[in-house]
């Protein structure tokens, strides 16, 4: 009787812990008719701004863009007039669906066990009824990279629109990446370091060896299995790494010093690797050489100290126009879940810091979105695309002056309310009458 009531219990805690961490919105609908925004400003990303515009789309795509954009009859018209008109915006670094509270173990799913994962992918650990998700999109974050972490090679990312009922129906891309952590290069000294510098550098350089051995490996068996292996050879890490070098799969490298940049860089090219950086606090140490080797940026937190005291106080504000400057095509991130819903906020900040607007709302959209080979589906209000857009009171990029009225994933129509929002009406309805 006791393991039964033990039993039991566990039951009851782990439906409990569901529950308290299952969002209560209801996906949007299935587009059932033709839907316009007339009288916007629409941010078109890759054509300019557009002023009184509409859009028009149906059956979740886009269908007509311009000022004189013909309006189907019985399409349901929504006067934006006053208001702006956004692609989704993209997150292409987060653990958003993968982590809930981060205090608490139970809800955090991002690490497997080991340093080489290649086969752990995203999408299978992602939890749609996250509460973390609505409070993203509320700020316009429609589509988010969902990126596993930890170890050497962490595993396989996916691209996931922030609404749906199922993991199948949200995935953009299951295999958007693969994600890979580039081993530190510095060295430390400090009373409570027990190694020496040497000691170190050498636990670097066998580190990186790691790195180059097995992807070394990993080639050799994509090679081999293109011409015969039997199925018993088969390993299933191996197998999940054919997709980087026959498919030309992204590879984002977790790389943000600068030694680790370069070395990076150079470990890109020696594999031949789709690479995108990411982090590169100190990308503006080796401007030239992110350049020259034509991969792209997804820079850090703007809202984040200087790595090092004798650093300008605004380097990490100014980071996003140095590379605009350069012609480094970069994107914003903020890592983590929650967070997410901070990149306009990252973005506006970088504007104020001489960034121009254009350029940052392309690190928001169009530019991620062509990072993971998804720019002919999101990323701008084009005829054609994914209808994956929201209309904005004022300027998407104003952390205080703006807020969503409309939000379409794929022309389905998505709330826009949140367990924030609840409370916030309770309370004010408790207080009102109460007086």
């Amino acid at each position: 009787m006791k393991i039964l009531h033990i039993i039991g219990g566990l039951l009851l805690f782990l439906c409990i812990g569901a529950s308290c961490f299952a969002h209560n919105e209801i996906p949007g609908e299935k587009q059932k008719k033709p839907i316009a925004l007339t009288n916007a400003k629409l941010y078109t990303v890759t054509g300019g701004v557009i002023e009184r515009g509409t859009i028009v789309f149906d059956n979740g795509k886009i269908t007509a863009v311009g000022i004189s954009a013909t309006i189907p009859q019985g399409a349901e018209v929504i006067d934006c007039k006053g208001s702006s008109v956004y692609p989704g915006f993209i997150a292409p670094n987060s653990v958003i669906g993968l982590t809930e509270v981060d205090a608490v173990r139970a809800t955090r799913d991002m690490n497997e066990v080991g340093s080489v994962n290649p086969n752990a992918r995203a999408a299978v650990a992602y939890n749609p009824d996250s509460e973390i998700i609505p409070t993203v999109r509320t700020n316009g974050i429609l589509i988010a990279n969902v990126v596993p972490q930890g170890g050497m090679v962490g595993g396989t990312t996916s691209l996931m629109m922030l609404d749906g009922w199922t993991r199948e129906d949200i995935s953009l891309n299951g295999y958007a990446s693969m994600a890979i952590t580039f081993p530190n290069l510095a060295t430390f000294t400090a009373p409570w370091m027990q190694k020496s510098a040497d000691d170190q550098r050498k636990d670097n350089d066998k580190a990186v060896q790691a790195l180059y051995d097995y992807f070394t490996k990993a080639q050799m068996y994509s090679k081999a299995a293109q011409s015969a292996l039997t199925d018993n050879a088969r390993d299933i890490r191996l197998e999940a790494m054919r997709a980087v070098f026959e498919k030309n799969m992204p590879v984002m490298i977790q790389c943000g010093e600068y030694k680790q940049i370069i070395a990076a860089i150079e470990f890109a090219k020696k594999f031949q690797l789709n690479a995108i950086l990411v982090g590169c606090e100190d990308a503006w140490r080796c401007t030239r050489e992110i350049k020259a080797s034509g991969y792209p940026v997804i820079i850090g937190r703007v809202h984040s100290l200087p790595r090092r005291d004798d650093e300008p106080y605004d380097i990490t504000y100014k980071l996003p126009q140095i590379l605009a400057n350069e012609g480094i095509v970069f994107a914003f991130s903020d890592g983590g879940a929650w967070q997410q819903r901070n990149l306009p906020f990252q973005a506006g900040s970088a504007v104020a810091f001489g960034l121009k607007e254009e350029d940052a709302v392309k690190a928001l959209t169009i530019n991620p979105a062509s990072m993971f080979g998804v720019d002919k589906k999101v990323g701008s209000l084009e005829v054609g695309k994914d209808a994956t857009l929201f209309v904005s009171t004022g300027n998407a990029l104003d952390a205080l002056g703006n807020k969503l009225e409309y939000a379409f994933i794929q022309g389905r129509k998505m709330s826009l309310e949140t367990k924030q929002t609840r409370l916030a009406e309770k309370y004010r309805t408790k207080y009102k009458q109460q007086r």
